[in-house]
């Protein structure tokens, strides 16, 4: 039987010459896994840190885990290698655990299907195909209104199935939603990201507003811990759809959200959730409950989750660590994007 001979975990220091997205993201810390086995096979894998500043904490974390969890053990289902390390974090919390268990599960996948010779999306049980996706890159929620409606036409016109701008749960959202759903034809769906801005009373007319101008989903329109809060949003009449998950850690917590009833898209992280493991299993719950799964950004791994949890997936267009990546499937002129005809996931790092 094959065993785990080696892992070597590097951290990769990405920043941006500007601010990007709502949360001003000025930079990454992207922590990188290389797992290789005794048969010679090899799987790539990579966790991240937004904001950057804690990538040396996640890289040793995940060096820790993998010298005990992994190294000398016989290759196994991810899923199961995920499980056991997982167990062991009952007397710490998730946290950067889970994050540093990301980089490891991705390259643990990515070495199951190297080694079967499929696609990624075959190893998760899924099949080839085309998703759709859209763009919520660009999008400034305190830029001027004209320039949203601009980009989004932009998108539009490069055939992307959605834009997602972003907004501040304040009065100014009217405007930008409408300057927005005017710019692009009826059948692109219009999105919108509070990014946690919100308090009860503005979400509540963020998501009342939203849903008079025909708006698919409304992100984060509270702070992603305030459970309560989105019960209270959930129970509301004439709302928008809901969608949250980006922010949440543990697959109890998107257990509550998809079964409270008050998310509509589920928008799982991969570093945050813990890897490919965890996402694939609370997109079996969303799926469960008619909920739609739209992962948060990262759309050419994402679309390895095709068909492997049973039901809708909507991925996300939003560059952020793609240019320190090689081997990412392109979206077609249609808006579609399909898994690449290669072993694993195709990804690797540029030097």
């Amino acid at each position: 039987m094959a065993t785990i001979s080696s892992v070597e975990i590097k951290l990769v220091e990405l920043r941006f010459d500007k601010p990007r997205g709502g949360s001003r993201v000025t930079g990454v810390d992207i922590v990188t896994a290389d797992i290789g086995d005794s048969d010679g096979a090899t799987g790539f894998g990579f966790s991240y840190v937004i904001g950057g500043g804690a990538g040396g904490l996640i890289a040793g974390l995940a060096q820790n885990l993998a010298d005990r969890f992994l190294i000398g053990k016989p290759v196994a289902d991810p899923a199961s290698h995920w499980a056991e390390i997982d167990k062991s974090f009952n007397r710490t919390g998730g946290g950067p655990n889970v994050i540093a268990l990301a980089a490891l599960d991705v390259a643990n996948w990515d070495l199951k299907a190297r080694r079967e010779g499929v696609p990624l999306v075959r190893a998760l049980g899924g099949e080839p195909g085309a998703v759709p996706v859209y763009a919520s890159g660009g999008f400034s929620p305190d830029g001027e209104i004209e320039a949203s409606a601009d980009l989004a036409q932009r998108y539009a016109a490069m055939g992307f199935k959605g834009v997602k701008p972003r907004v501040n749960a304040n009065e100014r959202d009217a405007a930008v939603i409408g300057a927005v759903r005017r710019a692009v034809r009826d059948d692109v769906a219009v999105m919108v990201d509070a990014n946690e801005k919100g308090t009860m009373e503005t979400a509540a007319r963020l998501l009342s507003c939203a849903a008079d101008l025909g708006v698919t989903f409304v992100e984060e329109p509270l702070p992603a811990g305030d459970v309560l809060g989105y019960r209270r949003l959930g129970a509301l009449q004439g709302r928008a759809p809901i969608a949250t998950g980006e922010h949440l850690q543990g697959l109890d917590r998107f257990a509550v959200a998809v079964a409270d009833g008050y998310c509509s898209y589920l928008q799982p992280d991969l570093a945050m959730a813990g890897g490919l493991t965890p996402c694939r299993e609370a997109a079996r719950f969303a799926a469960a409950a008619g909920v739609t799964v739209a992962p948060h950004f990262l759309p050419g791994l994402f679309v390895h989750l095709n068909g492997a949890f049973g039901g809708c997936l909507f991925l996300e267009d939003f560059p952020l660590i793609e240019e320190a990546f090689e081997g990412w499937p392109r979206i077609d002129d249609h808006g579609m994007m399909a898994a690449l005809n290669e072993p694993g996931h195709g990804l690797r790092i540029r030097h």
